[in-house]
């Protein structure tokens, strides 16, 4: 026995030395690819590996490839994924973004394009909401003064009532701007680049801002009744306001409050629309505007050369005085939508070929509270506020609820096609504030909706007194 325990140990150092003198080992950097592609075979897609998972996974296509990589796409539905290597026989690459469910792949070799029948993938998208800066309200928080926001972290501070939001370019993240409601009406701007909130100078209590295509700079006006004179911040200034040299007189503009604007498909105009339904079309190029109006709803003293014409069609009748309304546009649509606290409706604006303007109901009006399903039919809203479109067209609407703690409400809907959908919150529950899966999340009088440059949602939380992000991936 003992002379097998002599001869294991001799092996074993002998394979020890001969390890160490071996040299170092060769790693080659530039490994060639084998080509296994077939020219006797036809170009095929046989399969993807794996059939299911999330955004940038790798995936293995199997197929007969001819060509190099730079002549290869594949596709998830719409959505060209990044690809890494091709030997011929696979493509490999990462999954994109895309919608969630069954999506159809498809592969361009050159000019062709194969679409295999029955060839999915199922995806399966990452959904959540956190807060981005402030701090739940527990119904003793005091908020700071205005020294104490200089300079300080997103996360370190409490805000007074949030009411509304809007996203610029940053250099990696985009900028966020903040407006306070019903504690000094204050601005601030918060850099997700360097973890920092700047309070910057108002002019005067604003509405919810329009943000242009260049993201660059955004408007606003006064919120109360009276003048409404239009301010730019922009980059240039270091977001120090300045005038346009554009004031909607209150002749043409009187007695309602303005509570958003927004722009369309040219940046040259700017849309107010004020709490009884009327739009103002703002020309920034030649400083003119233009107000239209229900027949009903015309200012007596509004000056010919400013009035643009009456809005015809199905209007909303019952108006609050203040906060009642919001407006956005829809790029896929082509059309905007203007919510009404009152009406508990969303209803559709429509800007004619001859520059008149058609109103039609578009979702809601069915009574006050919190019901899905169809749009028309089924859909209850209980005091819809913010809203914004995104590029597939889905309407997202924050169903504010009454006010504070009490009644349901309180959460983000979905309107896609016909269909009324939850999206984020619990419409029953308000306490306590949680993050986390956004159905599960809850909220406090959400307010606002903008949305930043990789398609999440930034929201105004209302009496949640923080800015909080819903990412659907």
């Amino acid at each position: 026995m003992k002379k097998n325990y002599l001869l294991f140990a001799f092996l074993f150092l002998a394979l020890f030395f001969a390890a160490c003198n071996s040299g170092p080992e060769v790693i080659d950097k530039f490994p060639v690819v084998e080509n296994k592609y077939d020219p006797a075979k036809p170009t095929s897609v046989n399969g993807i590996d794996p059939i299911f998972g999330v955004i940038d996974q790798t995936f293995i296509v199997e197929g007969n490839f001819p060509g190099d990589l730079s002549s290869l796409k594949v596709y998830f539905g719409p959505k060209r994924a990044v690809l890494l290597a091709c030997d011929g026989k696979s493509i490999t690459g990462l999954v994109p973004k895309q919608s969630d469910g069954y999506n159809q792949i498809s592969v361009v070799v050159g000019n062709d394009s194969i679409v295999p029948s029955g060839l999915k993938f199922k995806y399966k998208q990452s959904k959540s909401v956190k807060t981005v800066s402030g701090k739940f309200y527990s119904g003793d928080a005091k908020w700071l003064d205005d020294a104490a926001y200089a300079g300080a972290a997103l996360d370190a501070v409490t805000y007074g009532e949030v009411h509304y939001v809007a996203t610029v370019a940053g250099q990696k993240y985009d900028n966020i701007f903040l407006i306070e409601t019903g504690w000094g009406n204050r601005l601030f701007l918060l850099s997700q680049d360097d973890n920092k909130i700047q309070k910057l100078s108002t002019p005067t209590n604003l509405c919810s801002p329009a943000v242009p295509s260049t993201r660059d700079k955004f408007y606003v006006t006064k919120f109360w009744d009276g003048d409404h004179p239009i301010y730019l911040y922009s980059k240039e200034t270091s977001w120090a306001f300045t005038t346009t040299g554009i004031t909607v007189a209150k002749d043409d503009w009187p007695g309602a409050k303005t509570p958003s604007m927004t722009f369309a498909e040219d940046d040259n105009l700017l849309y107010l629309f004020d709490v009884e339904g009327r739009i103002a079309e703002i020309n920034l190029a030649d400083k003119s505007y233009k107000v239209y109006t229900a027949a009903n709803k015309k200012p007596a003293n509004i000056k010919p050369a400013n009035f643009g014409g009456n809005i015809t069609g199905t209007l909303p009748s019952n108006f609050g005085d203040w906060e009642d309304s919001y407006i956005c546009y829809s790029k896929y649509h082509k059309c905007f939508f203007a919510s009404f606290t009152r009406e508990h409706a969303i209803f559709k604006y429509e800007k004619n070929a001859d520059n008149t303007w058609t109103c039609s109901l578009y979702a809601g009006r069915n009574g006050q509270g919190t019901t899905f399903g169809d749009r028309l039919k089924d859909a209850q809203f209980n005091n819809p506020h913010g809203m914004v479109v995104n590029a597939d067209g889905e309407l997202l609407v924050c169903n504010k609820g009454p006010n504070a703690w009490t009644g349901t409400g309180h959460c983000i809907y979905r309107i896609v096609g016909d269909a009324v959908e939850l999206v984020a919150g619990n419409p029953n529950s308000i306490n306590p504030l949680v993050n986390g899966d956004p159905l599960e999340a809850t909220f406090n009088t959400p307010r606002n909706l903008s949305i930043d440059s990789d398609g999440n949602y930034i929201i105004a939380g209302g009496n949640d007194r923080t800015v909080r992000k819903l990412s659907i991936e």
